[in-house]
């Protein structure tokens, strides 16, 4: 057995799994982690945001979770966002803190998909949602707010084209573009569009026309995919950055007229990479602005380092790099490989945090791992049968407007247990229980909430009739009621 995997079945072995199902709230059926190094703050209010989904069907609620660091569910976003979900996080619209996440469908034959991407507010409610103009259709790769105001998206665009000059036949006629474009929020108008067609020559193309069957080039559903961009962000003076997966390239691209002003790797790279290093198959470039010096300029990326047919290093990676424009160099500021010898083949991003702290989800691996200053693993947790897309660190402040779920279990005639949650809920410290019996309410007790669900036990001096109601109240921080559940009546308990 390889060594890398013999290191996972370790780690799984002496790894911990979270709960997956709650008496309060049956309907939600959260993915499970494997934690494999706890944090030391895992209840902090830094959660853990992801998107799970398995490409064999194999859970049973995909979509977006929050999760403490311990694992434990903060909020299950089943039924608030529809059909495959992914880029989920939170972010800032027009000020105000706001959850987003794409929604619609995957085409896993191409690594793409077709949708919308949604906001809610900190009630889980909606705000707005964004499609794109021209009469394009968001793909599931990029939605990147800019100042709280615009967004960035991705396009994947079929068209048709002689494919001749790539090796193409008479019948080969179908090409997948990649557009991206920015958008005003609020009204949805159109800001700024780019097409890859117009700028880059697909002989660029890191993957050849067919080398698969679904990039044949034969039918429109099997458009070469010769592009595919997975990421976009834009800088202070207006120009983009740009992540072009089957180019195995990073773009600056001219925010004014389209223009491309630099490359980094592929096969017409701009800047020498310092020290020989490789990357490719990339994900998710950012800049950082505060990490540039006068003549350069950093950013951060993830680096898949293969593709499941060409591999360039044996791990994936974070990256940061730093170019220079004087000496046309690049250089790695820093590289956090991936524990357990992971290596994706698709998805994944890296995002840098306070404290010259790394998170990086590992895409198709299905892991997430937080790193420290020094690279060292501050957290690292499996996904348990899953992957996401993408996945992130970051602090969120949740009050739903939906009531608490409380389920009262009679175990015998004056015994209770009492069961409550509050799905998304972020300020409750404490649940207060109470019997209702012929009009009258009798506090019975008060208990920590430590968990999504939390259980109460009450014994009655005398048998319970079968008209006995039961509350319980959410209380905050500063001892205040914020929340009440339904009265509840008890149930034989099964």
């Amino acid at each position: 057995m390889a060594p890398w995997k013999q290191a996972v079945l370790s780690a799984l072995a002496t790894s911990y799994l979270t709960p997956s199902t709650y008496r309060s709230r049956p309907d939600l059926a959260p993915p499970q982690l494997n934690i494999t190094v706890p944090a030391q703050n895992a209840n902090s209010s830094e959660y853990v945001f992801i998107a799970p989904y398995s490409r064999k069907s194999t859970i049973d609620r995909p979509g977006p979770y929050i999760y403490r660091k311990d694992g434990d569910l903060v909020w299950a976003g089943t039924g608030y966002y529809a059909g495959f979900v992914a880029n989920f996080h939170p972010t800032t619209y027009h000020g105000k803190p706001v959850l987003q996440a794409f929604q619609g469908t995957i085409d896993s034959a191409h690594g793409e998909g077709f949708g919308q991407s949604v906001l809610l507010d900190q009630n889980y409610q909606h705000v707005v949602t964004s499609t794109g103009a021209n009469h394009r259709i968001s793909s599931i790769h990029e939605f990147h707010v800019v100042d709280g105001k615009t967004a960035l998206i991705e396009v994947f665009d079929i068209i048709r084209t002689n494919l001749s000059s790539y090796g193409g036949n008479s019948s080969q006629q179908w090409l997948g573009n990649g557009i991206f474009q920015e958008i005003d929020l609020t009204s949805g108008d159109l800001v700024f569009e780019w097409n890859a067609f117009d700028h880059v020559d697909p002989s660029e193309s890191q993957t050849s026309l067919g080398w698969k069957s679904s990039n044949s080039g034969l039918t429109f559903t099997q458009a070469w995919d010769y592009f595919h961009i997975n990421s976009v962000d834009k800088d202070h003076n207006g120009d983009y950055l740009l992540s072009s997966r089957h180019t195995s390239t990073i773009f600056k691209i001219n925010g004014t007229d389209g223009s491309i002003i630099w490359r980094l790797g592929g096969k017409k790279p701009s800047f020498t990479q310092v020290g020989n290093w490789t990357f490719g198959f990339q994900h998710h470039a950012r800049w950082h602005p505060q990490l540039s010096q006068p003549g350069t300029e950093a950013f951060s990326f993830f680096d898949n380092s293969g593709n499941g047919e060409i591999t360039l290093n044996d791990v994936s990676r974070a990256l940061v790099v730093q170019i220079n424009h004087t000496d046309h160099t690049a250089t790695l500021l820093r590289k956090a490989p991936a524990p357990y010898g992971l290596l994706a083949e698709s998805q994944g991003n890296a995002q840098l945090l306070s404290q010259d702290r790394i998170f990086v989800n590992w895409g198709s691996e299905g892991a997430v791992t937080e790193f420290g200053a020094d690279n060292e693993i501050l957290y690292h947790a499996f996904i348990q049968s899953a992957i996401s897309y993408r996945g992130f660190l970051g602090n969120w402040t949740g009050t739903p407007t939906e009531v608490p779920a409380l389920v009262a279990s009679k175990l015998s005639s004056n015994l209770v247990k009492l069961y409550v949650s509050w799905n998304g809920d972020t300020e409750t410290k404490f649940w207060r229980f109470f019997y209702v019996n012929g009009g009258k309410k009798t506090r019975l007790g008060q208990v920590s909430r430590n968990s999504f669900e939390t259980v109460f036990t009450w014994t009655s001096k005398l048998a319970l009739s079968d008209s006995s109601k039961f509350i319980a109240e959410a209380i905050d921080g500063n001892g205040e009621t914020i929340a009440q559940t339904g009265l509840i009546g008890s149930t034989a308990n099964v």
